[in-house]
């Protein structure tokens, strides 16, 4: 064995200067799926102190887990596997990163190109592999043992950073071509001795190579412009949806402006602070402008101690309710943001097509798919809303459409509390809801937790039921190709930062992407990754039952429905994980908070009925509008 196994051969050297640049740039996490061809990248990553290495079998679990670390923590992960399906295998997590704009760099090895296309063994085409899913595709090449040659490495991975942080973020793909030996075995003359494996000694820790990007701003034109356009319109309205925050690397390794968040912090440590101010720079616009804000939790200002008296918490209720949503004529919509996961907002928009939308977006890319006629402004959204916040500090706004809103919101709310809680046949009283789940695990969470909630149903209960409270959670969520795949590992990914940060970490899921993704049931044991599962197991696709394909019998069962009969309890336990089930929300509240105390995974199961559930929605949406509806006779809106 070589003294110094990175130099070795000159494939152990060329993946440790890559490495080695990488991590100046702000790279701390990697996700190693084992495998020969890769051999180099996973030896320069081991024997780096500076980095935590998550090593994953399953490459689509390992993907997802380094989406739900990189969401979680602002930062670039890196990820690494061997050739052929391995690489393919990452598909579904950089689909997700492109859509949610999470930063991934995915490094991929190859054969060398003697090898391609003549019938090796574990050789695909991994030339631009994910198409345009990515935001750069570099083939790297084989080692090349000159000066010139590692100055370009060492750029290559500073622009592979670069190009996944700048907005709009999202993965980038280097290909890397190795031929034998792939491990640190010694080759005579491979490595010069006249090449060194660092920058050169100016450069110090810094980066050989760095790219800064500021955010957008708005012209003072545009936002007077936009500011006489809110004084002309008093009944408008704000739309958040899931929100994402470029990350920054413009600092240097240590320096503490690396990316997103540093390890173990809870804030932003870009010199921005974007995501940290959002909250409350929205909540001055909303102030000044008059208008109320519709949301959701991801939309990263449901919880905290800023000012929520402008969101409303029971949007999705009081805009199902027909006497209160029939009356209601936006006059201009605001949007930060995905589009909102509440149905009923886009069906108010349908009613009202020709109501003029500015979508603000940091990257400027034109998500809106409603068609309606739309502004967009490229600026970042929490300095945006200060400035435009500033230009009305003089407005005074009408409360009539205000205030019916907030009425509207306290009516739903005081309903939906009255039935969650009365007995039958007054409301549903101790009986399993799966949208209460949501109502409990909000007075249960410290602050400060990370909770993680799947795709389909659940996210659509998040959206629906969860209140806002004073205690901080952050709430994440893969809303970019909207797929249950990869649940479970984004959500342990989530936990590996929640762990760094001293915070809890909570996924809700339901059951088929739990079992969807029980591969990554290893990885939380493998890695102790403390994370509390609840389990909403009505034994096939819920969602379903709320479509009009549940009305056709026996195919819609076998093919829709697809109840699958799994004990979940034996499958977690062959992977050492532990189960329970409450009986009620009593046992429910008392498993949840002795699970946040405890290290390690444990899953809590709510056993539902599909059916039931769909009943159990209607009733509670019948108990909304009895409350709402009275309230709000003809021509209140115009008032």
């Amino acid at each position: 064995m070589n003294d110094s196994p990175h130099r070795a051969n000159r494939n152990t050297f060329w993946a440790h200067v890559f490495v080695e640049e990488l991590c100046r740039g702000g790279v701390r996490a990697v996700c190693i799926s084992p495998g020969s061809r890769s051999a180099p990248l996973t030896l320069a990553f081991a024997a780096r102190a500076d980095v935590e290495a998550f090593t994953i079998v399953d490459e689509r679990g390992a993907a997802f887990f380094a989406l739900g670390l990189a969401k979680a923590s602002g930062r670039p992960v890196a990820l690494v596997c061997t050739s052929g399906t391995a690489a393919a295998n990452y598909l579904p997590a950089v689909l997700e990163a492109h859509l949610s704009r999470v930063p991934l760099v995915v490094l991929t090895a190859d054969r060398p190109p003697l090898h391609r296309d003549v019938g090796a063994g574990q050789t695909v085409d991994q030339l631009k592999l994910y198409g345009t899913a990515t935001r750069w595709f570099h083939e790297v090449g084989e080692p090349v043992m000159r000066e010139a040659d590692l100055r370009r490495l060492r750029g290559l991975a500073a622009r592979a950073l670069f190009e996944s942080c700048r907005p709009p973020a999202g993965p980038v793909h280097l290909n890397f071509a190795f031929r034998k030996p792939l491990e640190p075995t010694t080759v005579p003359g491979d490595v010069p001795p006249t090449l060194a494996a660092e920058p050169a000694p100016a450069a110090g820790a810094r980066p050989y190579s760095r790219a800064i990007s500021s955010p957008p701003v708005a012209g003072p034109d545009v936002l007077e412009r936009l500011a006489e356009r809110i004084r002309a319109a008093p009944r408008g309205l704000i739309l958040c949806g899931p929100m994402t925050f470029a990350p920054r690397l413009d600092g240097a390794q240590g320096d503490g402006a690396a990316s997103g968040r540093a390890a173990g912090e809870g804030a932003p440590a870009d010199g921005n602070h974007s995501e940290a101010e959002w909250p409350a720079a929205l909540a001055i616009l909303a102030r000044r402008c008059g208008y109320p804000i519709l949301a959701e939790p991801a939309a990263g200002i449901w919880c905290g101690e800023h000012d929520t008296s402008r969101i409303l918490a029971n949007s999705e209720a009081v805009l199902r309710v027909p006497e209160f949503r029939s009356q209601l004529t936006p006059q201009l919509v605001l949007r930060f943001g995905g589009m909102p996961t509440n149905r009923h907002v886009e069906v108010l928009l349908d009613e009202h097509p020709d109501c003029p939308l500015v979508l603000v977006n940091e990257s400027g890319a034109w998500l809106e798919p409603t068609h309606h006629p739309l502004e967009l402004i490229c600026a970042e959204p929490a300095g945006f809303c200060s400035a435009l916040a500033e230009r009305l500090q003089h407005h005074k706004p009408r409360h009539g459409w205000l205030a019916g809103f907030w009425r509207a919101d306290r009516l739903a709310g005081e309903a939906l509390d009255d039935w969650f809680t009365a007995p039958p046949p007054l409301g549903l009283g101790d009986e399993y809801f799966e949208g209460r789940v949501f109502r409990e695990l909000a007075a249960l969470l410290p602050a400060g937790s990370v909770q993680f909630t799947a795709s389909s149903m659940p996210v659509r209960d998040l959206a629906a039921f969860s209140p806002l409270t004073a205690r901080a959670t952050r709430h994440l969520v893969n809303r970019g190709a909207n797929g249950i795949d990869g649940t479970l590992s984004s959500a342990l990914g989530a936990a590996a930062y929640a762990r760094r940060a001293g915070v809890p970490a909570v996924l809700v899921t339901g059951d088929l992407a739990f079992f969807h993704d029980a591969n990554g049931l290893l990885t939380a044991k493998t890695h102790d990754l403390p994370l509390t599962v609840v389990l909403i197991n009505n034994d096939g696709g819920g969602i379903f039952e709320f479509l009009p394909i549940a009305e056709f019998g026996a195919p819609y069962e076998r093919h829709f429905g697809t109840p699958h009969g799994i004990d979940f309890a034996a499958l977690c336990a062959a992977y050492g994980v532990s189960l329970s089930r409450p009986l009620d929300w009593a046992g429910f509240r008392a498993q949840v908070s002795d699970s946040l105390r405890r290290p390690g995974m444990r899953v809590i199961e709510v056993r539902t009925e599909r059916r039931r559930n769909r009943e159990q929605h209607r009733q509670t949406w019948e108990a909304v509008a009895a409350r709402v509806a009275p309230a709000f006779p003809p021509g209140w809106a115009q008032r």
